[in-house]
């Protein structure tokens, strides 16, 4: 019998929100303003290439970033994409303390009233949680998250105070940003992409491919978009299914557990 093979595809809707953390947004310009490249051209022509290749993928918005380009998001509900929370603006969730409930709880009814439905996934920003993030998206509604980089394939997350919760962890090397921050070539970053997903999906038949449609570290531009056909090519070649966030999360609470490949999966807790 043969394995099942997942590809998650997510995007991450990041343009000038982190920069305005720790800059005026009116200092924005010029060469400090590769996130506008998001607004006017990559994010649309991030669409299309989905579109394209007949994906539906799952768009991770930060409240900042929806309202900023409301058209942007109309399309991309009408493309049958996935909505979810990348919180308000790019906030540091450990440095919250006692407001990370309120944050977190306006971040989706924000969202949600923008985008006219229910928000059941979160990606934190740079993927940096509390011990307190997961208990409050469970009280919140949520049914996944994927904040998380440390496993291989989907998991509960029991140990975490979020029982009927699944993490959808997410890999820094199948992330575009990771290569084109670091100034690979795009050769070496395709290189680099490809290598990542062939040896997730033959360990444990699932990968999360995380892209930005940012011009400067991300794939927002035409040569970079090439490159990536390349790796949904490659994708399908494989024998992966391409999948949504919130579909995944259901099949693998199918029963009440979180299950993958037939194990019930769940991380130990941290001491």
């Amino acid at each position: 019998m043969t394995t099942p093979r997942y590809a998650l595809i997510t995007v991450n809707v990041h343009g000038l929100g982190p920069e305005e953390v720790d800059t005026p947004p009116e200092s924005l310009y010029g060469r400090f303003a590769h996130g506008r490249y998001t607004y006017h051209i990559g994010l649309e022509r991030m669409l299309d290439f989905l579109r394209g290749n007949g994906i539906r993928a799952t768009f991770f918005w930060p409240v900042v970033e929806a309202r900023r380009c409301p058209e942007l998001l109309r399309i991309c509900m009408a493309d049958g994409h996935e909505i979810a929370s990348h919180g308000m603006a790019f906030e540091n969730l450990l440095k919250l303390g006692d407001q990370e409930t309120a944050l977190l709880t306006q971040a989706k009814q924000q969202l949600e009233d923008l985008c006219g439905q229910s928000v059941v996934g979160f990606r934190a920003p740079e993927g940096i949680v509390s011990t307190a993030t997961m208990g409050i998206l469970q009280n919140l509604g949520y049914l996944y998250d994927s904040s998380y980089v440390d496993d291989d394939a989907p998991y509960s997350l029991v140990s975490d105070n979020a029982p009927g919760m699944v993490e959808l962890p997410w890999s820094e090397g199948l992330s575009d940003i990771t290569h084109f921050r670091r100034r690979f070539t795009q050769g070496r970053a395709a290189l680099a992409l490809l290598a990542e997903f062939q040896g997730l999906i033959e360990a444990d038949g699932y990968a999360c491919l995380s892209l930005h449609p940012r011009g400067d570290i991300g794939s927002g531009r035409a040569a970079r978009l090439e490159m990536l056909q390349q790796l949904i090519d490659a994708m399908r070649a494989s024998g992966a299914q391409f999948t949504r966030g919130v579909d995944l999360a259901r099949q693998c609470l199918a029963d009440g557990d979180v299950k993958w490949q037939g194990r019930t999966r769940a991380v130990a807790a941290w001491d």
